[in-house]
């Protein structure tokens, strides 16, 4: 089992300013995320997104430690990727099932999250839809093919069925609307926007409510 160290690995604290007449919101999540199945989201692109990896661990008491995973976000070692990839080598020698490799590797899987700065068009607000790499694979396989991306609408649904979990969709230029006004002042928004500070400004969420990594990702991992 994992035992808590102590030692700080997290984000650098930043401490945001209240400016005077500034309504508080301290119970919203700064970023928009698929929670459920069933939950849908239709959204336009404003630029490339950011990533990070993390690895949620446990200690001996059940409570949750979040790290930062050095070897997605600064390409270094990590000793926890590394317990991770030595535990899947061990059930692979050991010939175990692929539960049976799940229940080994899982306590040292590492969780990469893409965010992305969109226009929500359900809301018609800038807002950071965060998601997984199977969504910005989707993304990227769009790209690829010669979609402009950036013209027209995506829709990602939460279906949570295994090789399928989130099922992707471009809208088609007909289908696409124009943004409004209202939307292009907050397409701009999202363009000036530093997305870096923004994400080293937010605080860790509940690791309950973590990006799922399903097996589909999880190859894509150990590949």
């Amino acid at each position: 089992m994992y035992q808590n160290k102590g030692v700080s690995s997290q984000r650098k604290v930043y401490m945001p300013q209240a400016n005077f007449g500034e309504k508080l919101d301290f119970s919203a999540s700064k970023f928009t995320k698929l929670k459920s199945k069933g939950d849908m989201i239709q959204f336009r692109i404003i630029k490339a997104p950011h990533y990070d990896g993390q690895h949620f661990l446990k200690d001996d008491e059940g409570n949750w430690d979040v790290r930062p995973c050095i070897r997605i976000n600064d390409k270094e070692e990590c000793e926890f990727c590394e317990m991770f990839f030595g535990a899947h080598a061990s059930a692979k020698k050991e010939g175990l099932s692929k539960e049976e490799t799940f229940k080994l590797t899982d306590p040292w899987k590492p969780s990469i999250n893409f965010y992305y700065p969109v226009i929500n068009r359900d809301t018609q607000k800038f807002e950071i839809f965060q998601t997984t790499k199977s969504v910005r694979d989707a993304v990227e396989a769009e790209i690829e093919m010669g979609t402009k991306v950036l013209k027209k609408d995506i829709i990602v649904l939460r279906t949570e069925k295994p090789g399928n979990y989130y099922k992707f969709s471009m809208v088609d230029s007909a289908d696409t609307l124009l943004l409004t006004k209202e939307e292009k002042a907050e397409f701009k928004k999202g363009e000036e926007t530093d997305l870096g500070t923004y994400l080293s400004g937010s605080e860790e969420e509940d690791s309950k409510l973590a990006i799922e990594v399903n097996s589909e990702e999880v190859e894509e991992i150990l590949t």
